[in-house]
Formats: structure tokens, C-alpha cells, sequence
């Protein structure tokens, strides 16, 4: 098949969270499958030099956006098989950072330079697959403008949900003005929701599948609790939702080759795991002690994220004797918590406020127990991420956390990780104590390290997944 994936993100070229890993590697996924994949991104100009040495010019158009002419080029790379394109219009991705104020303009500008490029294309996609609100008013323009009306017919389309919290909500005239479509459809309710333009409800609305990025996000999101006020929407479209887990790419983290951890190290031979863990203590000037659990977090910053959980549970932990190591930004009110205790407890706590994408590889190596007390949690990578390196996860019981961590049992030396359960009223503290209470007895932890590095978290199952749904399409 021919599948073309559209996305405000992809790593490493451009990335702000998850959906960037997923972007870049579910597609090498289904390119090993043998389908032709191409992955389209805007070409933001802080997209690393490395990599825009390599990128080649192939096309430049104009189209008409707002009733005006407006210019786009194309630039390729093609990477483990998989035909990466940017497209560029300085004008509107020319800047620091991927998102800002104006991007309902952005999205629906590369939203219409999208479709005008695969207009022009020799053949059309089998499946168009959109990510979140950013590209997911797509499948509307396709089947409700007539000008794409040679595509529409032979392109099938697929949303991904990976956050239903962010759903591209904006005033009426924001539709109106930015994609020059009839009135109609924000009136009679095929674009609106809750008396807004919304560009994730109208994905949800057009798109012929839809899909969640874990089966146990997909259920919650057909909850009230989770849906974030468009269950219903998604309770009469779920023969059409399916929860497909993600997976991470297990060449871009691999602890027997990863070159931005001090020693590689695997699960038969663990010794460069302690290694990593001194490199930890002394970059982050805390005491180098070997037995001392050393707990990390590398995270958004956010209610989501659970942050407020530790503000209640973390300071008790850090009178005894572990360490702590941040990595992440977000809400102020968060930052300012763990610089507080960074100072409270010097010595014990080191905060990095910002992302450095070596220093997260070294935190999943060389930590022993990796925190992640979310809320909700559509799928999740840094679990994944930590098991592949060795690192305890201690885990709230939602979402793709539910799905990818399984609960110790000291009996058969089974599981992976430690979890609470908010809905249940298990707490986080508690979790993180029967954490700790393990550690200290080594053929147990052995089990854990063990059994969490031989869990398969490749995309290899999930491609599969996708290439059946794309295959029902047709």
C-alpha cells in the first residue's frame, strides 16, 4: 500500500513530545512491511543543520490559501526506507519553536499545501493517516471540498487521537476565515462543538477509522471521565475506534549501542548500568553511592503529568535515603516545587528544567526507578523506555501505562513494575514504598531489571495492527 502520514511533528527532525516518536518510527515499521511510506512535516526552520545538509529541493508550487497566492516547497530525505518530506513556507514555520499563537492559521495553511501536493502527485495515497488536531480537519477537506474530488474517491483516511485533551478549539470566524469553506458546516454542526470551531471533533467526525494510541486509552476515552465532553461523538463511532499500543523505536534506544549513555551495557551483562548511574551522581554533583535508589522523572510538566501527586508524596521519600533527578519543563507553579526542593534537600535532589535528549537517555540508563504518577495517560513512552534500560517503573493504573506495566509478584518474580491506582485508592506512596521494599532484596530486582529488558516494545506488533486496519479500508 501506499500511506502517506501528516503531522506537525517527527523525531528527530522536530519534536515536542510523543507524537514525534511515533511519527518517526511507526513508519520504518510498515516500510519493513513492504509498504511505500511517506511521512509530510512543515520544515521548521529549527530542524537541526545535520539534517537539513541532507534534505533535497524536489518541488515548489504555489495554491491559493485565504484568496491570496501563497508559495510552498518540498524537500526530501529518504531514511530506513521511508520517504520523509518538509514542506516549507518561512512565513509560517520559520521560528524557535513548533507551536505558537497563530497556529490555526499554520496547521490549516499546511492542512490545504498537503492535499494541494497530493493533487498533484502521480498516484494517490491508499491512506491518508492524520495525527491530532494539527492534521486532522484533512479528511474533511477531502470529502467535503470539491476541488480535492479526484482524491477523495480513492483515499481512504485514518485519525489518531494520541491526546484527546488537545482539540484545536477555535472561535467560528477562525473557520471561516482560515479555510474558506461554507458556513454551513459549522452550522449545522459537522465542524462545531460546544459552540466552537473544533479541528479534532471534525477529524473524528470524517475520518473512516480512528484510532487511540493504547486499548486501554480507547475505552476511557468513551467515558466521561476521560472524554473530554466528546464521548458521545465517540461512543457512536466506536466500531470505528480501535487502541492500537504504541511502541518506541528500539534502535534509537538500545542499551547495547546507545552513544549518548556513559557505558552500553545489556541485560545479560548489567555492570555498565552502575556505571551509568555514578556518571548520573556526578554530573548532578549528588553523593556517588551505588546502594542509594536513585529515582528519576523526565517529563512535561503538567496537571496531566500528575505533578501534584508528588507535591503531596515526594518530600517524605526524600527524608530517607534516596536521590532524585528531574528533567522537564511546563507550569510554573511545577518548576518552582522541585527547584524548592532541590534546595530543601541538597544533596539528595537535582532539577534540570528544559529537555536535553542525551541527558533523558542517561536518566532511563543509569536510574533504578522511573516515576511517572499521571492522571491519564493516553500511552506513554518513558515507561517503555525505561524497562528496555533496566529502570523500575512505579506507575498510576491508567491509560497505556495499564497496558504496558504489569505489577510485581514476589511469588513467581513476574511483572515489571509498581502501580497505583487513583480511581481504586491505592496511592502513589504506596506503590513507590513496595518499590523501594524490593529493591533492597537483590534477586528480586534482579527479576524486575530482568524482566522489564526482555519485554518486547517494538513497533513490530503494532505495525502489524495498522497494516490490518489499513487493509479493512479497502
Amino acid at each position: 500500500m501506499k500511506i502517506v502520514m501528516a503531522a506537525a511533528e517527527c523525531a528527530p527532525f522536530a519534536k515536542a513530545g510523543g507524537l514525534a516518536d511515533v511519527i518517526g518510527a511507526l513508519p520504518q515499521e510498515l516500510a519493513r512491511l513492504g509498504h511505500e511510506v511517506q511521512v509530510i512535516i512543515p520544515k521548521y526552520s529549527l530542524i537541526h543543520d545535520r539534517y537539513q545538509e541532507q534534505f533535497q529541493k524536489t518541488e515548489e508550487h504555489s495554491f491559493e490559501f485565504k484568496d491570496k497566492e501563497k508559495n510552498y516547497a518540498i524537500y526530501e530525505l529518504n531514511m530506513h526506507g521511508v520517504r520523509f518530506l518538509f514542506l516549507e513556507n518561512d512565513s509560517y514555520f520559520e521560528r524557535d519553536s513548533i507551536y505558537g499563537p497563530d497556529d490555526a492559521e499554520r496547521y490549516a495553511f499546511f492542512s490545504r499545501a498537503v492535499l494541494d501536493f497530493l493533487m498533484r502527485s502521480d498516484t494517490a495515497p491508499d491512506v491518508l493517516h492524520v495525527h491530532d488536531w494539527h492534521t486532522a480537519v484533512l479528511p474533511f477537506l477531502l470529502k467535503e471540498d470539491p476541488q480535492y474530488q479526484q482524491l477523495s474517491g480513492r483515499v481512504k483516511t485514518v485519525l489518531t487521537i494520541h491526546n484527546i485533551q488537545f482539540q484545536g478549539n477555535f472561535p467560528k470566524d477562525v473557520f471561516l476565515e482560515q479555510y474558506r469553506m461554507d458556513e454551513k458546516f459549522y452550522e449545522n454542526g459537522q465542524v462545531a462543538w460546544l459552540e466552537n470551531f473544533n479541528s479534532l471533533k471534525t477529524g473524528m467526525l470524517y475520518a473512516d477509522k480512528l484510532t487511540t494510541v493504547s486499548p486501554n486509552y480507547r475505552d476511557e476515552i468513551l467515558t466521561e471521565a476521560y472524554g473530554e465532553h466528546l464521548e458521545n461523538l465517540l461512543i457512536e463511532r466506536q466500531a470505528d475506534l480501535h487502541g492500537i499500543l504504541n511502541g518506541i523505536d528500539t534502535e534509537a534506544y538500545n542499551p547495547k549501542t546507545d552513544e549518548h549513555i556513559a557505558q552500553t551495557f545489556s541485560v545479560e551483562d548489567l555492570q555498565g548500568k552502575q556505571a551509568n548511574k555514578r556518571a548520573i551522581q556526578k554530573r548532578c554533583g549528588l553523593p556517588e553511592q551505588p546502594d542509594i535508589p536513585l529515582l528519576t522523572m523526565v517529563s512535561r510538566l503538567s496537571g496531566q503529568k500528575g505533578i501534584d501527586v508528588l507535591e503531596q508524596s515526594l518530600p517524605e521519600f526524600l527524608e530517607g535515603d534516596v536521590q532524585f533527578v528531574l528533567l522537564g519543563s511546563g507550569e510554573t507553579h511545577f518548576e518552582e516545587f522541585f527547584q524548592r526542593l532541590e534546595v530543601d534537600y541538597a544533596g539528595k535532589v537535582s532539577v534540570h528544567l528544559g529537555f536535553d535528549e542525551a541527558f533523558a537517555h542517561q536518566l532511563y540508563a543509569g536510574a533504578d526507578i522511573f516515576l511517572m504518577p499521571s492522571h491519564f495517560e493516553p500511552c506513554g513512552l518513558s515507561q517503555l523506555i525505561s524497562m528496555r534500560y533496566g529502570t523500575v517503573p512505579v506507575a498510576n493504573r491508567t491509560g497505556g501505562l495499564r497496558d504496558t506495566v504489569d505489577e510485581y509478584n514476589e511469588d513467581d518474580k513476574t511483572g515489571t513494575g509498581f502501580l497505583s491506582d487513583f480511581k481504586a485508592g491505592i496511592h502513589f506512596d504506596e506503590a513507590l514504598s513496595r518499590a523501594l521494599s524490593f529493591y533492597y532484596k537483590p534477586d528480586h530486582w534482579n527479576a524486575l531489571i530482568h524482566n522489564g529488558m526482555a519485554r518486547d516494545s517494538s513497533w513490530s506488533r503494532s505495525a502489524k495492527e495498522y497494516e490490518k486496519l489499513y487493509t479493512s479500508l479497502n
